[in-house]
């Protein structure tokens, strides 16, 4: 058996040294000339500063607040002519177009439908109308239509027609808010009536502009909204509509009878600008730099 001396041993494991010395310095320059990140964040943690201040409208609220339409449904057209007399819904104006419809009391759900737009189609086309009325007459899948609107859809001679109905929410343009004030109001008992809405209105919330004690309006099957012992005002109302928008309307005065155009829209507002970036803080000498894992 052959012995091996010290020299021998050396000049054998000599070349794996200078391999292994080779190798780990060419990791450490890789290590020292790899750009470090700016920051280290998982996609559950918070976002980077520059975007922190930035204003964004999350996907699902901008879809909700852009027009749509639901599936249709058959329905029967009855043509309507309306008489002197003032509507369900207590409108004090019918829409300029002549577009508009009365619905069977189990849709007019006692004035929960007030102010709907829907979409009817008919034999000869379509045309969007308002929802203004309750047809005490009508069976449960009957529409009077006014006679303008029936004109669109069918031939006013046969006097009924078979169409499709389809609610439109949010529709474009959105109309401005107006609203008015029941007569007979008063500090002890306030009625207000809202139009112009674009959707139905859902909820109804009035404080006084010097501020205390919020109330809830109740909701009649004449579209009023009315609270007793409010107080004389004047008052901001929060009015909600059936798809969740929500607006202040201020300045609101116990004047009865008074009509108010307010220049808001319930679902369509301005943006808002877009706020600054917070002044970045400097940071600390003594902190931690960050671990990336």
């Amino acid at each position: 058996m052959h012995r091996v001396t010290g020299n021998e041993h050396v000049r054998a494991v000599r070349p794996w040294l200078w391999t292994a010395l080779v190798l780990a310095a060419a990791v450490a320059a890789v290590w020292v000339l790899w750009p470090e990140p700016t920051a280290c964040h998982t996609a559950s943690g918070p976002p980077p500063a520059s975007v922190v201040g930035a204003v964004r409208t999350p996907v699902a609220a901008a879809i909700a607040d852009e027009e749509h339409v639901d599936a249709p449904i058959p329905r029967q057209a009855r043509y309507f002519a309306l008489g002197g007399s003032e509507v369900a819904c207590s409108y004090p104006d019918l829409p300029a177009d002549g577009f508009y419809v009365g619905v069977p009391s189990e849709e007019f759900d006692g004035g929960a439908l007030c102010g709907a737009s829907v979409e009817l189609d008919g034999p000869l086309g379509s045309v969007r109308a308002l929802v203004v009325d309750r047809c005490p007459g009508c069976l449960p899948n009957q529409y009077d239509v006014s006679t303008a609107a029936f004109a669109r859809i069918a031939n006013r001679a046969t006097g009924i027609a078979d169409i499709r109905v389809a609610r439109v929410h949010n529709p474009t343009p959105a109309p401005d808010l107006m609203y008015r004030i029941q007569n007979g109001s008063s500090g002890d008992w306030l009625g207000l009536l809202f139009a112009e809405t674009g959707n139905p209105v859902s909820r109804v919330e009035i404080r006084a502009t010097a501020g205390g004690t919020g109330y809830l309006l109740s909701h009649g099957s004449d579209n009023y909204w009315t609270i007793s012992g409010a107080g004389p005002g004047p008052f901001i109302a929060l009015v909600t509509d059936t798809d969740g928008h929500r607006v202040r309307v201020p300045g609101v005065a116990v004047s009865p009878g008074r009509v108010q155009h307010t220049g808001i829209q319930l679902y369509d507002p301005p943006p808002e600008p877009a706020a600054p970036d917070p002044a970045p803080k400097p940071a600390a000498t003594t902190a931690a730099a960050p671990t990336c894992s």
